[in-house]
């Protein structure tokens, strides 16, 4: 007779739990129904196996063959909902141990933790769940505190129908009291009311920000700048990006988001920080006074001339001579300018200040034009050659920086001269 009444009492809630349910259309609670499976042995009890021994060894599981366990949860937010469950069995073996039939019958309150919504998933939602209740084992009854591990698999477009499976150790402190596992498997139904805190037309289940309107497509989150990643997983919210890049943009593309490239607009090197090397001698092309010239970063990515260079440049100056009253180039004077050309090409980062002397044959005024003529006719020589009018300056000295005698004609002629003076910029 008590077996009965137990049974009719679970067949009464069965059949208003499935009525509340049938009048229902949306989901702010849960309903389950399934099967479950008593297991008394891995539970570290005297006389039965360690915790957790033969875990999913079926012969110590007491399975009921009829849908056997229903629940009631309501959504509480943040992935915490709570409610009961009512479960019940028939208990044919405790481990090794045979017995007759001890009618089971359990009623439990608990607390759920949806690991979705930590994960941000809510489809495939493994969840956590603790709670107490009082169960029945044949005649003897203790209550128990719980804790479980199950996951969840929500079917459908609007994932009001879900799949469920889980494990539940229920220990208790009574002496006379039964550790066991249960295990369950069934199916569960969301109905009723969801809260939209946020008002922006996306439940607060499935609302990764439920307190900030946002989009659907970014599952609730806002997207200010409309690049399909939310803001608070956007490491750059306000300007438009790349998922690859955590939805930071990458003007140039050269693989460096903006954020991280010294030279965002212009295609560059990784190990340069974004930023070109045309020359690719280390220094980047905005710090490279000789872009298109390998060179030292010691020198600002220069070429260096070495002291012995420069000396012959300076050697050959002193023998670059004009005639008489004239500031004509001669064949021989084009040449050595030549080496010049060269080397200002060679160097960029020099310049010259090219300076023309006299004899002092003739009126002093008239000499310091003549000499001033002099280094401008090695100037345009030079600028016609290619090299900018910036990087050369002239001076004249006329007759006052003699070289040698002006008494002979030999002194006349090497102090009717130019020279170069190289500065580096």
């Amino acid at each position: 007779m008590k077996k009965f009444l137990h049974q009719f009492i679970f067949s009464f809630y069965l059949l208003v739990s499935v009525f509340v349910f049938s009048q229902s259309e949306k989901y702010s609670w849960q309903f389950s129904i399934g099967f479950n499976a008593i297991d008394t042995y891995p539970t570290a009890a005297v006389g039965q196996g360690a915790l957790f021994e033969e875990f999913v060894n079926y012969d110590h599981w007491n399975i009921a063959p009829y849908p056997s366990q229903i629940a009631f949860t309501n959504y509480l937010g943040s992935g915490f909902s709570y409610g009961l469950r009512l479960s019940q069995n028939s208990i044919t073996k405790y481990g090794n141990r045979t017995v007759d039939s001890d009618l089971f019958v359990d009623l439990d309150a608990l607390v759920k933790y949806d690991l979705g919504v930590l994960f941000k998933i809510n489809r495939f939602a493994p969840f956590l769940e603790t709670g107490g209740g009082y169960a029945f084992f044949g005649d003897i009854s203790a209550g128990y505190f719980n804790l479980g591990f199950g996951i969840e698999y929500a079917l459908g477009k609007e994932k009001k129908t879900v799949l469920f499976v889980e494990s539940l150790f229920r220990n208790t402190g009574e002496t006379y009291g039964t550790k066991h596992f249960q295990h369950s498997a069934g199916i569960a139904f969301r109905f009723g009311t969801i809260k939209d805190r946020d008002f922006d037309g996306i439940d607060d289940i499935e609302d990764l920000c439920p307190d900030i309107p946002g989009l659907e497509a970014t599952k609730g989150c806002p997207d200010s700048d409309e690049d399909g990643i939310q803001d608070n997983e956007d490491s750059c919210p306000n300007t438009f990006g790349l998922e690859k890049f955590n939805g930071c943009p990458d003007t140039d593309e050269d693989e460096i988001p903006d954020h991280e490239d010294a030279c965002p607009y212009i295609v560059g090197l990784p190990d340069l920080n974004g930023c070109p090397d045309s020359d690719g001698d280390g220094v980047i092309d905005s710090l490279d006074e000789c872009p298109d010239l390998a060179g030292k970063s010691s020198n600002k990515g220069c070429p260096e001339p070495t002291d012995e260079i420069i000396k012959k440049l300076n050697d050959l100056a002193t023998t670059i001579y004009f005639e008489t009253d004239s500031s004509k180039l001669s064949s021989s004077s084009k040449f050595k300018i030549d080496k010049l050309f060269v080397f200002l090409e060679k160097y960029p980062n020099y310049k010259v200040i090219i300076e023309g002397h006299t004899d002092h044959t003739g009126m002093a005024e008239y000499n310091m034009q003549l000499s001033i003529d002099r280094a401008r006719a090695t100037m345009d020589y030079l600028v016609s050659k290619g090299i900018s009018r910036s990087r050369i300056s002239v001076k004249g000295y006329g007759e006052t920086s003699p070289i040698e005698s002006n008494s002979t004609a030999k002194g006349r002629l090497m102090n009717r001269r130019v020279e170069f003076k190289l500065i580096k910029n």
